[in-house]
């Protein structure tokens, strides 16, 4: 018989924070601990979008993209301080790889999906629309369409959430890592750099650190993580009040040109990330990448001297290809007993991955509990 009902979160990135807030939610006593400050890491450095995924859909990850939806507008509603919709523009160029009917293709299957959760229809433009609206270069321009999407300040969010999981009852420890776990009889025995502490069970939410955390504690992984680097330019200008994505010529890969706090965020780079995870940073040649992309496709040029900043954060893909950008975004949550690891996730879907991961820990304990309504605290 399970007596306590306690549980250790390892990981203070959103599905961290998500996963604490649902089990608080649910009447656990739950103790959260990150090595650092809760979002510092990858959940800060993202393309700052809660979105179904437009491209996903292009390898059929027809799942990922509803779900992603779902969560979409449950945070347009429900954090409209933290989440809002944007208009993105599609240009469509002679030299694009993807053909005009294979886009348009995409777009009505996106605004299926989303039904009648969806912000607004995607519609077409004109080249001369285009043009009126964003500054960008006229030549082989061949109109485009819009879609809706949405935009977050993805550090505020987290924090958010581990304020809300805080006031529902969560124990939240900063500046602690876990060092080691290890089995002692029906429960697992949680070590810090200053103490030790036994938990009924424990979810392994470590993110890019999980297959190390895994491998320094002797448990296999049941999954593998492609460690894939996303690297971002701000530009100190702002370039269009509408978001663009648009396609890189020579290996296909999309991009997004996207307003930011009075600049643009240009981005993302998607690269095998082999250095240590602690001092994540952009390589030059990445943010030579991006430079030259957005050349070729805004009628103002920039050069390095325009870049007011850059950053890039680490995610945890399952699975390994050598094309980084085929590789899934869905995640997997595997409970064996009483330990649950959680593989991959993006902070789109980090309502949905708690709600499975909690699922799970009822499972063990024995009994479906009803988690609270959640309802966002006020952070300042």
């Amino acid at each position: 018989m399970i007596l306590s009902t306690n549980v250790a979160v390892i990981g203070g990135g959103i599905n961290g924070a998500g996963i604490a807030w649902e089990l608080a939610r649910r009447g656990y006593e739950v103790t959260l601990f990150e090595k650092g400050r809760c979002g510092e890491q990858t959940s800060s450095r993202t393309t700052k979008m809660i979105h179904g995924g437009l491209r996903y859909l292009e390898h059929l990850h027809f799942g990922l993209v509803r779900e992603s939806l779902r969560d979409r507008a449950w945070l347009i509603e429900h954090a409209p301080q933290l989440v809002h919709p944007m208009e993105i523009l599609l240009p469509i160029y002679e030299d694009s790889p993807r053909r005009k009917t294979t886009i348009r293709t995409g777009l009505v299957l996106y605004d299926l999906l989303a039904g009648r959760q969806n912000i607004a229809r995607h519609r077409s433009w004109s080249a001369a629309e285009m043009l009126e609206t964003a500054p960008l270069v006229p030549a082989g321009l061949r109109g485009g369409f819009s879609y809706w999407d949405a935009q977050v300040d993805d550090y505020r969010l987290v924090r958010t959430v581990v304020s809300s999981a805080i006031r529902d009852g969560a124990t939240v420890r900063e500046n602690t890592e876990v060092t080691s776990i290890r089995r002692d009889g029906d429960s697992w025995l949680v070590r810090t750099v200053s103490d030790e502490n036994r938990f009924a069970l424990v979810v392994n939410a470590a993110g890019p650190w999980m297959t190390q955390f895994l491998a320094q504690n002797s448990i296999r992984a049941s999954y593998v993580l492609s460690l894939v680097r996303g690297s971002h330019i701000i530009l100190r200008r702002p370039v269009s009040e509408k978001g663009l994505l648009l396609q890189s010529i020579g290996d296909r890969r999309v991009f997004f040109a996207l307003p930011w706090k009075g600049g643009t965020l240009v981005g993302t780079t998607e690269v095998v990330h082999r250095e240590p995870l602690d001092a994540v940073r952009p390589s030059d040649e990445e943010i030579e990448y991006l430079v030259a992309r957005f050349n070729r496709y805004f009628a103002n040029p920039i050069t390095r001297s325009d870049v007011a900043g850059s950053f890039a954060g680490v995610r945890p893909l399952v699975g390994r290809a050598t094309n980084p950008g085929a590789i899934g975004r869905d995640y997997r949550v595997v409970r064996k007993g009483n330990l649950v690891n959680v593989f991959g996730g993006k902070m789109t879907t980090f309502l949905s991955l708690s709600r499975k991961v909690a699922m799970r820990v009822d499972n063990y304990f024995g009994a479906p509990r009803v988690a609270r309504e959640p309802v966002f605290d006020v952070v300042k």
